[in-house]
């Protein structure tokens, strides 16, 4: 009868008659009846079981479950590493826009920079399906992003998908490519030369007319007409995409709205929304993120009228679920145009402020540099780093956040921008899934 818990567990109260235990180590959730809340109680604390606890079919599902023993399994951890092999790359190949977002993270503008080297280009490419080809799962992903827009540079992404294509199957591995654009250059032929070359997109827009404001042309001219236009080549193309709109606090209460919209307007079948992150464009025009409670109601409403239309509505905080990490990403290998390495898509430009803290390596014209010091420093900012962190359920599955989200002038804040948030919304998705 000494056998415990062997394992992290948290339960809370779904109201709606049932106890939710998680087990987020394990990936491993159920539910039970209230009327067993001294049990679980019991269980969660270590107690001592009695005979009849421990003969209980609750109890007993535990032990067939590997979820109870004399001894605690460890948690998860950090390994220094002693060499960076990525088998991800993020190829920001422009810092030039040509929109003017009231809450871009990279402050892009209409500037005309100088595009990413093809050499560059190729020597991301190379490194990272190198790694593939020890890699368990034999895959090399790569994502256009920015930065800017990197349809801006329609060229350089078709030059970079041949080459992909050519040296993935020279080398035996396979291949995932996703785009990230505002959609406003995407016309008939490009999307059908998406649909043959590019296997997912992401359209970052606001869906409504009036929202998309924020996203508008620098002379004020709203884009959602473009981006509109984009979704329905995409769709009729038969390109699989989601929406990505960021939700500030004006429109934290529109989400149902949103749905509606894509649904009579579009087919759109994902649509993500995320909560606005103070960093950027966003800290300095005086956009506010919405308050936490009034998106996690509104997502789950959002989410609710999605499935009665077939659309999927989903977040970043919906996957957390997943995850079973220190760290709520692992450190990218993000290339800018220049040929600097960030660990973070989201600081890209030397002269933004965060950019010395996440540069970890560089392009020297025949090879990538990584800084390995740098990397593990980054690595071991995770979730013991964080005193708030160590009591919480969701410390496994969250992983102490989106670190850029952390810092703040340069220094990484103690409080997380999002918790209340993220705890609520990975109850959501614990019941969502058992339910399932």
């Amino acid at each position: 009868m000494d056998e415990k818990i062997n394992t992290e567990m948290y339960y809370f109260s779904g109201d709606d008659g049932f106890l939710y235990m998680h087990f987020p180590v394990r990936g491993y959730a159920l539910k039970t009846h209230t009327d067993n809340m001294s049990l679980v109680s019991k269980l969660a604390r270590g107690s001592i079981l009695t005979e009849q606890e421990y003969a209980h079919p609750l109890v007993t599902g535990l032990r067939e479950n590997a979820l109870m023993g004399s001894e605690l399994k460890p948690s998860p951890g950090m390994q220094e590493l002693t060499e960076f092999r990525p088998i991800e790359a993020t190829l920001l190949l422009t810092e030039s826009c040509n929109l003017a977002c009231s809450y871009c993270y990279a402050k892009a503008t209409t500037h005309k920079f100088a595009p990413m080297p093809r050499e560059v280009v190729k020597g991301a490419i190379d490194l990272v399906i190198e790694n593939a080809k020890t890699h368990k799962y034999r895959t090399a992903e790569f994502r256009f992003l920015g930065g800017g827009e990197p349809t801006l540079e329609w060229e350089l992404i078709v030059w970079a998908t041949n080459y992909i294509r050519f040296r993935a199957d020279e080398a035996g591995v396979n291949h995932w490519i996703r785009l990230i654009t505002n959609g406003v250059l995407i016309n008939d032929e490009k999307a059908r030369w998406i649909a043959k070359n590019i296997h997912y997109v992401t359209l970052s827009c606001d869906i409504l007319p009036e929202l998309q404001v924020n996203r508008s042309f620098p002379n004020g001219k709203n884009s959602h007409k473009a981006v509109m236009r984009a979704a329905q080549l995409l769709s009729r193309h038969g390109v699989p995409c989601h929406f990505r709109t960021t939700i500030s606090f004006a429109a934290s209460d529109r989400l149902q709205e949103m749905v509606e919209y894509t649904h009579q307007y579009t087919g759109v079948k994902t649509i993500r929304f995320e909560p606005m992150a103070e960093i950027g464009r966003a800290s300095d025009s005086g956009v506010n993120k919405p308050a936490q409670q009034a998106f996690v109601d509104a997502f789950i409403a959002a989410y609710e009228l999605g499935k009665q239309y077939g659309i999927q509505v989903t977040s970043k905080m919906m996957t957390n679920i997943q995850r079973r990490s220190t760290r709520f990403c692992n450190i990218e290998f993000a290339i800018t145009s220049e040929g600097n390495v960030a660990g973070c898509h989201r600081y890209s430009r030397k002269n933004n402020a965060g950019f010395d803290f996440y540069h970890v390596g560089s392009w020297n014209g025949r090879q990538f540099n990584f800084d390995m010091e740098k990397i593990n420093a980054l690595r071991r900012v995770d979730t013991r780093a964080f005193p708030q962190c160590g009591t919480c359920f969701a410390r496994w599955s969250c992983a102490s956040g989106c670190l850029s989200a952390r810092l703040q002038n340069g220094e990484i804040s103690q409080t997380g921008p999002l918790c209340h948030l993220t705890r609520e919304l990975l109850k959501f998705s614990i019941k969502e899934a058992l339910h399932a």
